[in-house]
């Protein structure tokens, strides 16, 4: 184990990022962290290596860790294109 090391969140990619996030509340008692992301834009294309690409969703608290715990990072990925069809 490398000392100080910590687990700190685990990414899901769903359709229905809303759906998915209400389960994990209701089921296991996640708690949302604000702010709700919606997150576009040259950092992200640059990132993803994706033009015009989209990440909507939330981050929900993991139960019995405090408020310092990990988290689950629920989004919905995109890419949006323009009028035309281009890219």
């Amino acid at each position: 184990m490398i000392a100080g090391a910590r687990y700190a969140h685990t990414n899901l990619i769903a359709v229905d990022w809303r759906a998915l996030a209400a389960f994990y509340g209701e089921v296991f008692g996640c708690v949302l962290v604000p702010p709700e992301r919606d997150l576009a834009g040259r950092d992200l294309e640059a990132g993803t290596g994706v033009a015009g690409a989209t990440l909507r969703g939330v981050h929900l608290r993991l139960p019995g860790h405090g408020e310092r715990g990990p988290t689950l990072e629920i989004y919905s990925y995109g890419a949006h294109t323009d009028p035309a069809g281009a890219p």
